[in-house]
């Protein structure tokens, strides 16, 4: 029969299924069924047929029905050389007469059409670190580790420990939480809200105001979402904020042996170095596919993208648990996951053509080579390079990792790329999937 186009994924096929094949097989399933059924006052397998037609009359027909459902289903695949997605599903049309009429419906796997690469420009972001980055990582080293010592008469400013009074109304009420006293935080560090912190800064101890502070429409309280309260904040203490000093000592306990300053600039900045080209290196993937996609416009199997939607909510929902989230808690919905989902498969599909039609495959040295940069993080690579290859697993993830990685390349290659330079802190504060 005719294979029905529902859609540019979507088909249909009708069939007919014999009642009287079905019927003929429904005696074999009932002998199935009497090897296993458990009869008062009789032994296994020595069931009256009557006894065992009764029990399970209904689901050894339904089981001969899908029997042949499923074999003329196949039969139709292979006839019309189908590729499906997911599983079919059998709407009965017709009972008429000696046969069943069946109508599957079904998706089909997407053909899958690279398109031109030569015009598309493709960013591949650039860094240089500077010494100013170096530095700006040992301030923040010092201030994790700063120490808060009371100041008299002193405003308050970021970086200062403050402790506070605090009631907040909204239209003059109180509400839960909008009230505490002998209350401590850092200025600067994003533990209150931005309008908050603003009004504590340049107040002394001693000193009261009212504040006013806007609630963000993204706030965890529903009843405060957007609304405004005026907090009447009253400064008990202000400890300014020392940073300690790079002694010897002080570098050591950094993990410097030799508590040297150049020593922990090196290190630092090696370290800088290593966490840059990884974040380089997923932007210019993420670029790279993006422009991949830009040019292959492709319709994807909705049961693909039901599937990696559920993959997704399961990760998801294992990490919150390890976070500490409980059952209750945890709300995920199949749209909060829709979009990346669909664009997941999309890359997948797309990929998976790419290396086939570029005949993209990677070499041990190349893996080896993913290895030995995972490696040289630790202080003994030998040792760390003789347990990664001791695993199966692990050596199919750098593998895959390195045929990332030249996917990635060939792109840049085929296209035309323009180099972009980005500062440190941009670079840091890029959003990348891992």
């Amino acid at each position: 029969m005719a294979v029905e186009v529902v859609s540019a994924l979507e088909r249909k096929v009708n069939f007919n299924v014999s009642k009287e094949v079905v019927n003929s097989q429904v005696a074999e399933q009932l002998k199935k069924y009497a090897r296993q059924a458990k009869v008062q006052g009789f032994r296994p397998g020595k069931a009256p047929k009557h006894i065992v037609e009764q029990m399970y009359g209904g689901r050894a027909y339904e089981d001969a029905l899908n029997e042949q459902l499923n074999k003329h289903f196949v039969d139709q695949l292979v006839e019309h050389k189908l590729n499906i997605v997911g599983y079919p599903k059998f709407d009965l049309t017709s009972s008429e007469g000696e046969e069943f009429i069946f109508a599957a419906s079904f998706e089909v796997m997407p053909e899958v059409k690279l398109g031109g690469l030569a015009s598309k420009e493709v960013e591949r972001p650039t860094c240089v670190l500077s010494d100013k980055d170096v530095e700006t990582t040992i301030d923040v080293l010092r201030k994790q580790r700063a120490t808060h010592v009371v100041s008299e008469g002193v405003a308050a400013e970021n970086g200062d420990k403050v402790t506070i009074d605090f009631l907040g109304k909204v239209d003059g009420v109180e509400f839960d939480g909008g009230k505490a006293e002998d209350y401590p935080f850092v200025l600067g560090q994003g533990w209150m809200l931005p309008d908050f912190e603003t009004g504590v800064q340049g107040m002394k101890a001693g000193e009261s105001k009212d504040v006013n502070v806007n609630f963000p429409e993204s706030y965890h309280a529903e009843n405060l979402k957007g609304k405004t309260a005026v907090f009447t904040i009253t400064v008990k203490e202000v400890a300014k904020q020392e940073l300690p000093e790079l002694t010897p000592e002080f570098v050591k306990t950094l993990g410097v042996e030799d508590g040297t300053e150049a020593s922990l600039r090196t290190e630092i900045k090696e370290n800088l170095q290593r966490e840059v080209d990884r974040r380089l290196k997923i932007k210019a993937r993420d670029n790279a596919l993006q422009a991949l996609s830009e040019v292959s416009p492709l319709e994807v199997p909705s049961a693909l993208v039901h599937d990696e939607i559920h993959n997704m909510m399961k990760n998801a929902e294992e990490n919150m648990k390890k976070q500490g989230y409980k059952a209750d808690q945890i709300n995920l919905t199949h749209e909060m996951f829709e979009k990346d989902a669909k664009n997941m498969v999309t890359l997948r599909l797309l990929v998976q053509e790419f290396i086939k039609e570029n005949s993209i495959t990677a070499s041990d040295d190349e893996v080896k080579k993913v290895v030995e940069d995972m490696a040289s993080m630790y202080e003994d690579p030998t040792d760390y390079l003789a347990w990664y290859f001791q695993d199966e697993q692990r050596v199919n993830n750098a593998k895959a990792m390195a045929m990332e990685q030249k996917v990635t390349d060939s792109i840049y290659a085929k296209a035309q790329a323009k180099e972009t330079a980005m500062s440190y802190e941009d670079i840091m504060k890029m959003q990348v999937q891992y």
